[in-house]
């Protein structure tokens, strides 16, 4: 038997109250702001402490994903490299990386390449099982 979906009658789709929509940060709803991508939510919010999280999600080549995004849309690597955007600042730590290439542009692979190799300059180790080449052939001791 197929689902059934139907639009609430209520928030017509949208989640939220009409009375909470009416709240605006800067202009915008709660829906709006969910809607922003990470790169474009950088310039957006002023306070350092959001802009360093949203600036580390962007490095990892990820700052596509929109703020309101649910875990189960990505994908296996993007959430890995959520997950260790979350862990750039540390030291002493090893991260193990099952193909967190996969999906990625060549661009965005050689960002990530760079962001790894910072992450083992500053004394970190980083184990990778991928099957990209480019990948495979770096070697950082």
């Amino acid at each position: 038997m197929e689902n059934i979906k139907s639009t609430c009658e209520v928030c017509e789709g949208k989640k939220y109250k009409k009375e909470v929509l009416e709240y605006k940060f800067q202009g915008k709803n709660i829906i709006e702001v969910l809607e922003m991508s990470v790169s474009y939510a950088i310039d957006f919010f002023n306070l350092k402490q959001i802009k360093a999280k949203l600036q580390s999600i962007d490095k990892m080549g990820i700052g596509y994903l929109t703020l309101g995004q649910t875990l189960d849309t990505l994908s296996g690597g993007e959430c890995q490299r959520l997950k260790l955007a979350s862990e750039l600042h540390n030291e002493s730590s090893v991260y193990v990386l099952d193909e967190p290439t996969t999906g990625l542009h060549m661009a965005d692979i050689e960002k990530f390449i760079n962001i790894v190799e910072g992450i083992v300059d500053s004394g970190n180790t980083v184990i990778i099982i991928e099957h990209n080449v480019d990948v495979i052939k770096i070697h950082h001791y």
